[in-house]
């Protein structure tokens, strides 16, 4: 719900929304990586990857890209029903 509030709710004196979703997916990905390397150090588990790094290369593009259309989606239509049409 935090993003809805961040992509629709206008800021400032004039009231401009804000425009940049890619940002806002680099913030989500930065915080994910701190969260996933703090549990991974916390649980004492290698930090070294299993799979070649190139095979993550498709599924975090695809990732970041849907997640910067939903970003941008946002501001059109509300949390609720694009989770609606995103069930469908």
């Amino acid at each position: 719900l935090l993003q809805e509030r961040i992509m629709s709710v206008p800021y400032g004196d004039p009231g401009e929304d804000f425009t940049d979703s890619v940002f806002l997916v680099l913030c989500n990905r930065l915080v994910a990586v701190v969260f996933a390397f703090t549990m991974a150090v916390g649980h004492c588990e290698p930090l070294a990857n299993k799979a070649p790094l190139w095979k993550y290369l498709a599924i975090s593009f695809s990732s970041v890209y849907a997640s910067t259309c939903q970003y941008e989606a946002l501001k059109y239509v509300s949390f609720p029903v694009q989770m609606l049409g995103k069930s469908f």
